[in-house]
């Protein structure tokens, strides 16, 4: 009960604050700030008498306003700024805590006025924001040594919010004047506006700019030409507003120049480093002696600091609320890392606890979004880790990468997780250290004293939480909801291990080349119908013979299309035993076969989103056709041994170096399963066909490898390039690759030469001359019965009439047998129209 009253009353008080510092935000008028302090302030501290000092640099004067029980203004004498309490922390910008007036001897004539009016014992905190030092904030009681540490960190946050809402008045103050001195000097106005700790800007009755102060413009990175160049496009390509603010401020500044009325917003505000602050903005309209508005005038005053501290307020409310009303362990500590993070600007968030034997910790919840998976909720020896000495020791660390390297932490997962800068606390009770809290920072940007006590409060209202929540029997409840998420954990290593496998299969693989070298019109011809193919998504079949890069040819579909971000996955169909196939392209699952110990995605899960290339695809035997077809017809399998279906969401390119039309027609594949894949066909040609390109494949191969082998070749003679044009690469590029390499590593000058006897023209392997000439009668033959019904159907290949019917064929494989062959069937139709006529 009195851990719920405590924390009650917390919370009482934190509210109040809350409301205090709202109303701060709205005043503008020092003077009024002050009056509006010394009354508002007591509903959150207690004290007798309180006193403002705001130092004056220039007159070096320390200008004091000061106030009684009532909220009446007291009548000080001046002091020297030295002989002063704000002098002391505006100086050290540290709490000045006197105990005993009586004992005092620094300030010895403040000290006799204050004790002649019963003040004992005085609190002074530095008045400061991130722009400027302002001053002090004193206050004083009746009582001897009333402020404790607990109280002097509470009159910190009391002071950090009266320090904005002081600058903020304090700017408002000083724009006024500019305002004022504009109308005497234009010069004398720009001097004045680029000493406001502001960002200022005037603009046309319209909204365009006219002025814009020096500060503003370094703040944006920018020029003014620039901005009204930025203006001039109705700022849609602009990012200087955070997207999520830019609508908002957009509406309310128009229909502030629509009405006339005075424009006042928040949002943030892009620096010329990227980072997004925090604004208060507010213009308003200088009208001429008719009325009519000819000029806005702008101040952006950074509140960025005032707004994190009304988030970490905000924050210590939830902690508390959330520590009084929920037993849930785990749904709090999830709530509160999440909330942390936010505030603190964090990249990590984790709680961890002891075991039973206190020898190991373990991470109870764990915020961290863009982790790479090393630092896990697993448990870790509290010896030799950084948390377990923060455990041990029940101190707070903070600092960087370097120190814990320093410290011989070498092996913590923070370091290889990229976080560069962290903090960890003890979560503390009455009966020992409960657990550590750790937050972690990608970005160089340590964490400040500031931060550390702040973040204390924060761990000991989650020490309060846990002792509540163990009192109620929740946290065994917890480790139960862990065990299920070690299971998850393992399931997800599993699959990023299968993804690891394949992505290790492709980048082992030796690419035939670098890049698609070549200019002939063959070649052109292809990659016009890549260019065309590619943005779909649209099955497609590359055929041509062997070495003539049909897998690079897919790897360019891949990279020009949508999925290009996504995985591209090679499956060589020809590689694999027929009793695998199924399971590589599918996956299965564990005890589908002898051997399946555990569960595997197969090569269709691993390119889900983007691309799988199914290489010598008439390879495959005729039960995977089967399930390839349905694959492509119902876009949905199921792994071997499993029963659940999986949608497959990848786009299927398929090659050959086979006629699978002959192989149709042989009965070794399927015509349906042709016909799915045969959407977009594309027909590389052999390297015999694009002479034009051999030269520059050539000299594209004699840099790459000699590079490789630190050998300097400067030129080829024309004899050797005349060899490399007259062979006929019955290999194509593959060949031609393997010959230059191998004549650059017997290659002893700076002038390439190549072996003549590798560029023979015998066969490589002699058929026995009998069968030679039967094949060619055999060929003769059949071309003189489809010349021969070609004629009778007057050139027709299809239909009724046509060849194809004639000779009992299907007319693809008629087409194909006639390209093979060499016929020219438009001489029979040009005959044929000779007749008729």
């Amino acid at each position: 009960m009195d851990q719920y009253a405590a924390g009650k009353a917390a919370t009482e008080r934190y509210e109040a604050l809350f409301r205090v510092s709202q109303t701060l935000i709205s005043i503008r008028s020092s003077e009024e700030l002050f009056r509006l302090l010394a009354r508002e302030l007591r509903a959150v501290v207690n004290f007798y008498v309180m006193g403002v000092g705001i130092y004056d640099e220039k007159a070096h004067e320390m200008r004091t306003t000061s106030y009684g029980e009532p909220g009446v203004p007291l009548q000080a004498p001046q002091f020297a700024p030295e002989e002063t309490f704000s002098w002391w922390v505006y100086q050290q910008q540290q709490p000045l805590i006197i105990p005993f007036l009586d004992a005092e001897t620094r300030f010895p004539a403040v000290a006799e006025m204050l004790k002649n009016r019963g003040v004992r014992s005085v609190c002074v905190l530095p008045l400061t924001t991130v722009h400027r030092r302002l001053g002090g904030l004193a206050f004083g009681n009746t009582e001897a040594d009333a402020y404790s540490e607990e109280e002097v960190s509470f009159l910190s946050f009391v002071a950090n919010q009266v320090a904005l809402a002081v600058d903020d008045a304090l700017n408002f103050d000083a724009l006024q004047h500019a305002e004022e001195a504009l109308r005497a000097s234009e010069q004398s106005l720009r001097r004045i506006v680029d000493s406001i700790p502001g960002l200022v800007n005037t603009t046309t009755a319209e909204g365009e700019f006219e002025f814009v102060s020096q500060q503003c413009l370094d703040y944006f990175g920018t020029t003014l030409e620039e901005l009204k160049a930025q203006e001039s496009k109705g700022w849609t390509t602009s990012n200087i507003v955070h997207p999520d603010d830019f609508p908002r401020m957009l509406a309310t500044w128009r229909r502030s120049v629509e009405t006339g009325h005075p424009y006042e917003s928040e949002y943030r505000v892009r620096r010329a480093d990227g980072v997004y602050r925090w604004f208060h903005v507010r213009s308003l309209p200088w009208r001429d002696a008719e009325g009519r508005i000819i000029r806005w005038y702008t101040l952006r005053t950074d509140i960025d600091d005032r707004k994190q501290a009304e988030d970490r307020l905000q924050l210590l409310l939830d902690v508390t609320n959330q520590v009084v009303s929920n037993l849930q362990l785990s749904d709090l500590l999830g709530a509160i890392s999440s909330s942390v993070r936010r505030v603190m600007q964090c990249d990590l968030v984790s709680v961890c606890f002891p075991d039973s034997e206190r020898k190991r910790l373990q991470t109870f919840v764990i915020d961290f979004p863009d982790s790479k998976g090393l630092i896990r909720e697993e448990l870790i020896s509290i010896e030799g880790s950084l948390g377990g000495f923060v455990f041990r020791s029940g101190k707070p660390w903070a600092g960087n990468a370097s120190d814990l390297l320093h410290s011989g932490l070498k092996n913590e997962p923070a370091i290889a997780e990229g976080l560069k800068t962290g903090c960890v606390l003890p979560l503390i009770s009455r009966n020992g250290v409960l657990g550590v809290l750790a937050l972690g920072r990608r970005e160089d940007n340590p964490f400040s004293q500031v931060d550390i006590g702040f973040l204390t409060q924060v761990a000991n209202q989650v020490a309060i939480a846990v002792e509540n929540a163990t009192a109620y029997g929740q946290i065994e409840e917890a480790r139960a909801q862990l065990e299920k998420a070690f299971k998850e954990i393992k399931d997800l290593k599993d699959r990023l291990q299968d993804e690891n496998v394949a992505l290790r299969e492709q980048i082992d693989q030796a690419l035939m080349f670098e890049e698609i070298v070549g200019t002939s019109p063959a070649l052109r011809a292809v990659l016009s119908r890549v260019a065309k193919v590619a943005p779909t998504d649209s099955t497609v079949l590359l055929t041509g013979e062997t070495g003539t890069g049909k897998e690079l040819i897919a790897r360019a579909i891949h990279k020009r299309s949508r999925r290009s971000s996504r995985a591209f996955v090679s499956v060589n169909c020809a590689a694999i035993p027929a009793s695998l196939i199924a399971s590589e392209l599918f996956g299965h699952e564990k005890g589908a076969f002898t051997g399946a110990t555990q569960r595997r995605l197969g090569r269709f899960e691993l390119a889900e989103e983007g691309t799988i290339f199914l290489d010598e695809v008439g390879e495959l035997p005729a039960e995977t056709q089967i399930t390839l077809l349905h694959v492509l017809q119902e876009r949905e399998f199921e792994r071997v041994g499993g029963n659940q279906s999986i949608r497959a969401n990848a786009r299927v390119i398929a090659a050959t170096n086979r006629d699978l039309e002959a192989a149709i027609a042989e009965g070794k594949f399927r015509s349906d399963l042709f016909y799915r894949l045969n959407v977009f066909p594309i027909e590389i040609p052999p390297l015999r066909e694009r002479r034009e390109d051999i030269p520059l494949l050539v000299e594209y191969f004699i840099d790459r490898f000699a590079r490789k082998a630190g050998k300097s070749i400067r030129g080829m003679n024309k004899k050797t390039l005349n060899l490399f044009l007259s062979y006929p690469w019955p290999g194509n590029i593959r060949e031609l690759q393997n010959v230059v390499e191998r004549s650059v590593i017997v290659c002893e000058t700076e002038n390439f030469s190549v072996d003549e006897s590798w560029l023979s023209r015998k066969p490589l392997a002699s058929e026995p001359k009998s069968q030679s000439e039967l094949s060619q009668k055999l060929a003769a033959q059949e071309k003189e019965m489809i010349e021969a019904a070609l004629r009778a159907s007057g050139g027709r290949v299809s239909g009724p009439s046509g060849a194809a019917a004639k000779l009992g064929l299907h007319r693809s494989t008629l087409e194909s047998k006639i390209a093979s062959l060499k016929i020219n069937k438009y001489r029979f139709k040009t005959a044929n129209s000779s007749k008729v006529s």
